[in-house]
């Protein structure tokens, strides 16, 4: 999607904005900054457009129940045959290593467990997700024939072995956790901060929210933060039976998902990129 078919969907909406500028690095959404003052997400292929519809129906909702900015649609309307919606542009910068403090941990904190005490029952409805106890399990059971067509056939067969192998044993252990609203692709990519103070101020990009695991929230953080990043945001917080282990289950499926992506979009170099992380993720096992 190029500069002037989002110009000419914006008009079907009522906007005119005189540039839209592509917010590049992206997978799921093309993006578009609208003169400064507004942000346009376009699904790239279906998949993505049932998201979208999930995170139109998610965001209003979640926008009066937080203490913090999330994206609030103004706009939204319907590009060939998916929907796509603007919101206002949230003031602010990606978060970055050098702002982390103890303050920036307390308030990153509070931020999680604010999502994660958004009503489940509510979250279940507005996701269509099904039945709470069930909704995570069944994340992963709809995601594994894809690995199994896309990933897998990508890969070495030593390597396809073993996440055949890990995820078996992921789906055959019991999920003993508290289940919750989760973000499901919290990177610091997705987190912005106050230039000013560096402190969070709002979370960003909600199409993989879902109702599951509060500890898949902690992955992207804690990797970019590393270890003392990782305890000072959990702190106290009840993930449930093995969190750790949870933990690194998440943080390789990430890979797995690079994988993936590469193959749909024929780019060598990130199926290349992620199946190597993914064994290098892999063989991290604590």
């Amino acid at each position: 999607m190029n500069e002037q078919d989002s110009l000419s969907a914006l008009q079907g909406v009522g906007l005119a904005p005189e540039r839209a500028t592509p917010i590049v690095g992206g997978w799921a959404f093309w993006t578009f900054d609208l003169d400064g003052s507004l942000i346009a997400r376009f699904p790239r292929n279906d998949e993505i457009a049932t998201a979208a519809r999930r995170e139109l129906a998610l965001l209003p909702e979640l926008a009066q129940h937080v203490g913090f900015f999330v994206p609030l649609p103004s706009h939204h309307g319907v590009w060939c045959d998916r929907p796509f919606f603007v919101y206002p542009r949230i003031p602010g910068r990606a978060i970055s290593r050098s702002d982390a403090s103890p303050e920036v941990f307390a308030v990153l904190r509070r931020m999680l467990s604010d999502l994660q005490d958004f009503p489940v029952d509510r979250a279940t409805e507005l996701l269509g997700t099904g039945l709470p106890q069930q909704a995570w399990r069944n994340h992963f059971e709809r995601l594994w024939p894809v690995i199994e067509n896309l990933a897998l056939p990508a890969i070495d067969v030593p390597l396809a072995n073993l996440v055949k192998k890990e995820f078996g044993r992921f789906m055959d252990t019991p999920f003993d956790f508290p289940y919750c609203l989760v973000h499901n692709d919290l990177g610091p990519e997705h987190v912005l901060v106050d230039e000013k103070t560096t402190l969070p101020i709002g979370l960003i990009d909600f199409e993989s929210a879902w109702v599951g695991d509060p500890a898949i929230d902690f992955v992207g953080l804690g990797a970019f933060f590393e270890a003392e990043g990782v305890d000072q945001l959990i702190e106290k917080r009840d993930l449930g039976e093995r969190p750790a282990e949870r933990m690194w289950f998440y943080r390789w499926m990430g890979s797995v998902h690079a994988v993936i992506y590469g193959v749909r979009e024929h780019n060598e170099e990130e199926l290349v990129a992620g199946a190597s992380e993914l064994q290098r993720r892999l063989d991290a096992r604590p």
